[in-house]
């Protein structure tokens, strides 16, 4: 895997209609932090199908060659239907694009080997690429380690939503987003075998875990509100960076540099653990944004100290590669 703490997963592929085992959503985390090099926020990027090597030991903690083949083998056969976000521009309203792509066209082993290749379609480059709809940000070790399918896809459902403080929508609109949606018909089992013991295993393993409310209406509970919350006590996060400073900073710069328009907000991040001058951004930026807070200084003024003073100051210039929009 590439040296970077987060992957951008377009926000598409989440939304994307297809069931997944546990191994296959690491193959697909896998997919895009070697891919990240080609992703970009422009819809009309050409991609040519790649070539992807995986270790085994990487993808299955047990290093059971036969079931990252057989997982393989079972996204290769997946037809994947998914819709991207295509922004607006020139005064043109947002276009949504639907798209239907195989993930894998071809496998390639050597029987005991700790090494399997396969190929990924052009097409299917597009599905792992594309920011331009949105992505999120997802701290990569941490992903791979968790073991449930619910407790990843609720990771990452807490990474998407974190600036916001949490996530509201109906019990069957959360089914949905799982892919359970003719499972768990007791109310119970759903809070038990999905919600509970996701949180439990957040708790014990990621930076982030959620709490939730259940809501009636007519006499039934259809609808749940979910808070995130930071996992101070957690212990297997990358050594050398607090997660605290790098959630702080990131989302700081999001504020100046959002999502939308570019991918400086985690880039910058990036550079500066690169760099080492991500615990002095963190003092830096608590105190603008206190300057903020008190009025001392307009997000205007934070926005020119940082491009014209703060960034250079902390060795990042204009020269450093970031995703940007399409003109």
């Amino acid at each position: 895997m590439k040296n970077t703490i987060y992957i951008r997963k377009p926000n598409h592929i989440s939304t994307a209609r297809f069931t997944l085992s546990t191994i296959e959503y690491n193959i697909i985390y896998f997919i895009i932090d070697e891919l990240t090099k080609s992703q970009s926020l422009d819809v009309n990027v050409e991609y040519s199908e790649q070539e992807i090597v995986i270790e085994l030991k990487k993808i299955e903690k047990h290093n059971n060659y036969q079931r990252v083949k057989d997982s393989i083998k079972s996204l290769a056969s997946k037809q994947i239907e998914y819709h991207i976000n295509i922004p607006g521009v020139n005064g043109k309203s947002q276009q949504i694009q639907e798209n239907i792509t195989s993930l894998i066209s071809g496998i390639k082993y050597v029987r005991n080997s700790k090494y399997i290749s396969f190929i990924v379609p052009s097409q299917a480059c597009r599905f792992f690429c594309y920011l331009g709809g949105g992505f999120t940000p997802i701290q990569k070790t941490i992903a791979i380690g968790l073991s449930s399918i619910y407790s990843k896809a609720l990771y990452e459902l807490c990474c998407r939503w974190l600036d916001k403080g949490g996530y509201n929508c109906s019990i069957d609109d959360l089914k949905v987003y799982l892919s359970i949606e003719n499972k768990y018909k007791q109310l119970a089992h759903f809070r038990q075998r999905v919600l509970d013991d996701s949180i439990i295993e957040l708790k014990e393993k990621a930076d982030l875990f959620f709490t939730y409310t259940l809501t009636k209406s007519n006499k039934k509970y259809d609808r749940i509100s979910i808070k995130i919350h930071g996992n101070y006590k957690n212990k297997s996060g990358f050594s050398g960076v607090k997660e605290e400073h790098y959630r702080f900073v990131y989302f700081f710069l999001k504020r100046y540099f959002p999502d939308y328009l570019d991918s400086k907000a985690l880039d910058y991040t990036e550079i500066l653990v690169k760099q080492n001058n991500l615990e002095k951004a963190y003092y830096r930026f608590l105190k603008l944004d206190d300057n903020h807070s008190d009025g001392s200084k307009t997000k205007e003024d934070i926005y020119n100290l940082l491009i014209n003073v703060i960034l250079p100051e902390l060795e990042i210039t204009k020269s450093h590669k970031t995703l940007n929009k399409c003109e």
